[in-house]
């Protein structure tokens, strides 16, 4: 079947799939991307996806270097803690708008973006005067902060959606009195403002451990 009736050129390239495959991503996740879906989006047959990219492995790989690319990376200039904190930020909000993104984190290895943006930590890191141990540790600290923080952010969003407090305050009145330091805890999130930025507080309590002095534990 001609994937493309009008007999028009549809010209490809890698960018152009990287685009729209994660466009498709973006709305409907990773796991319903398919070559043959993406072909349909592209308006192009399937064996044409293959003159660019291996594989939907090779293709997921070079998406999630791709949304990497959006990250502010740190740059040290003194204040290491306040560049660090400014590209965490810029990080989780790259990942809640490509949410699909750190479901594949730990499945790929890293492309080039991916690999300047870990340098660029480790640069600031040692910049910053921390040992080296604690650069090691702080490393996993922060990056997994980011990640696992967005990914609990985006969990809570598919599962709770716009109905958040409906489905919280049936959770509260089902605890009773049985459980009543969980019941405080989750009335707290009932009451949580919008200017509470909880990313932001668990990110400094990390970068204010560690300092040059602190003790690794």
């Amino acid at each position: 079947m001609n994937a493309n009736p009008s007999g028009t050129r549809n010209f490809l390239d890698r960018n152009r799939i990287l685009n729209v495959a994660i466009d498709f991503a973006n709305t409907h996740g990773a796991d319903a991307l398919t070559m043959r879906k993406l072909a349909q989006q592209l308006n192009c047959g399937v064996m044409s996806l293959y003159n660019h990219v291996a594989n939907k492995d090779e293709l997921l790989t070079d998406m999630l270097d791709r949304v990497v690319g959006e990250f502010d990376p740190p740059e040290f200039a003194g204040d290491w803690k306040s560049t660090m904190r400014a590209s965490a930020q810029s990080a989780n909000r790259v990942l809640l708008k490509h949410h699909w993104a750190v479901g594949e984190w730990s499945l790929r290895m890293p492309g080039p973006n991916r690999i300047r943006y870990m340098d660029s930590i480790l640069k600031v890191m040692t910049l910053a005067g921390l040992s080296s141990l604690i650069i090691y540790r702080g490393y996993h600290a922060i990056t997994m902060h980011i990640v696992g923080f967005s990914q609990q952010q985006i969990g809570y969003h598919k599962a709770l959606g716009p109905e958040f407090a409906t489905k919280v305050e049936g959770f509260l009145s089902g605890l009773g009195d049985a459980h009543p330091y969980l019941a405080d805890h989750v009335q707290a999130h009932l009451d949580e403002t919008e200017d509470c930025d909880e990313f932001l507080f668990v990110l400094d309590l990390i970068l204010d451990g560690l300092d040059p002095s602190a003790p690794c534990l």
